[in-house]
């Protein structure tokens, strides 16, 4: 019996070892489980843990909300679709920032805050918002020529220059900010000098100055020769003003073919050598500008004005030159200084004349 026990179990191992279709382990423990499906990730159940589930009423398009079916509603008999309320009062109970994208007039406001943290439209390249429109780009102009930044006043584009004036000041005709005062009263018999309120009280004429103490344009000593350029004088003389005193000096003194005349890189009159200018037309009227056949000139303009035929004339716009805030008329036209920048007002095109007003002492336009 030991002996048959022995051989069947030999026999068993013997066709293990030596048979290509032996049994996989697996399938001999587990039996056919089929193809294999390769290799298998186990899910943790954990995982499902962290599933959040929607809540089941979320509102529609309208904003509208359904009704909880689990919660009674004692406004519905049960028939046909349960009632909305009203939209607008929904949003309106609920808080939400309305934004504000319409001027007082209606009209669509096309860019700018809509003061609920976003804007109302955006601007095309090249533009700028200005006041919820968008308009062509500007180059503000908040500095004046001595280099002085503008504290307030338009900048020449859509807005102010910042920072603007505090409480108890105002913007002066300089854009810079000066405790409140009362230009007419600082100017009460004053003909010209600093107003207090970054202004003036008045520009002197060609010929005068302005004497500081008494704010009155008194005669210049120079006369109307130009402290910076001087002038050239009857006679073959240079005048220049030095210090508010007037110096002549004939130029023949220096030599026989000295003459007056301009020097461009100097920009100032002077005696020099050689062509003699011809500064005077025919009748022996003095030229104010113009070409002196020397490769000079006979004269300079006052800045922004413009040579005619040895004449100056005022350009709109320009520094007043003799033209004071009293005003001048030439063929109907009124033009007036103010803050050293000329303006002009048509009055024959206004159906009125120009002429000078004895009540104000000014030329205005008049009926």
């Amino acid at each position: 019996m030991k002996r048959w026990w022995l051989a069947a179990l030999v026999a068993s191992v013997g066709i293990g070892c030596g048979s290509e279709s032996k049994t996989p382990d697996w399938e001999f423990r587990y039996g056919d489980l089929g193809a294999d499906p390769g290799l298998q990730f186990e899910i943790p159940n954990h995982v499902f843990d962290l599933v959040t589930e929607l809540p089941p009423l979320l509102p529609d398009a309208d904003g509208y909300v359904p009704p909880d079916p689990d919660v009674p509603d004692v406004s519905w008999d049960g028939e046909g679709d349960p009632p909305k309320p009203d939209v607008k009062d929904t949003k309106q109970d609920d808080g939400a920032c309305q934004p504000a994208c319409k001027f007082e007039d209606g009209t669509a406001k096309e860019c700018g805050p809509d003061g609920c943290g976003s804007i109302c439209g955006y601007c095309d390249w090249g533009q700028v918002c200005a006041d919820g429109l968008c308009k062509e780009y500007c180059e503000p102009k908040c500095t004046l020529p001595d280099g002085t930044k503008k504290q307030c006043g338009p900048d020449g584009c859509y807005g102010d220059c910042p920072p603007g004036c505090s409480e108890g000041y105002i913007c002066g005709e300089d854009q810079l900010c000066y405790p409140f005062c009362d230009h007419d009263a600082n100017c009460a018999g004053k003909e010209c000098g600093s107003d207090g309120c970054g202004g003036t009280c008045g520009l002197c004429g060609i010929g005068l100055v302005c004497e500081g103490e008494t704010g009155l344009c008194v005669q210049n000593p120079c006369g109307d020769v130009p402290e910076d350029k001087g002038k050239c004088a009857d006679g073959n003389v240079l005048q220049e003003c030095t210090d508010g005193k007037l110096k002549e000096t004939p130029c023949a003194t220096y030599g026989a073919d000295y003459f007056c005349k301009w020097d461009g890189p100097a920009q100032k009159f002077v005696c020099s050598q050689g062509c003699v200018p011809q500064c005077k037309w025919d009748d022996g009227t003095p030229k104010e500008c113009g070409y002196d056949g020397c490769y000079g000139e006979c004269g300079t303009c006052t800045p922004g004005w413009t040579c005619k035929s040895g004449t100056c004339f005022p350009v709109a716009g320009a520094e007043c030159g003799w033209i004071t805030d009293k005003g001048w008329c030439d063929a109907g036209v009124l033009w007036f200084c103010v803050n050293n920048k000329l303006y002009i007002d048509d009055c024959l095109a206004n159906g009125m004349k120009c002429g000078f007003d004895t009540a104000t002492g000014k030329f205005k336009c008049k009926v």
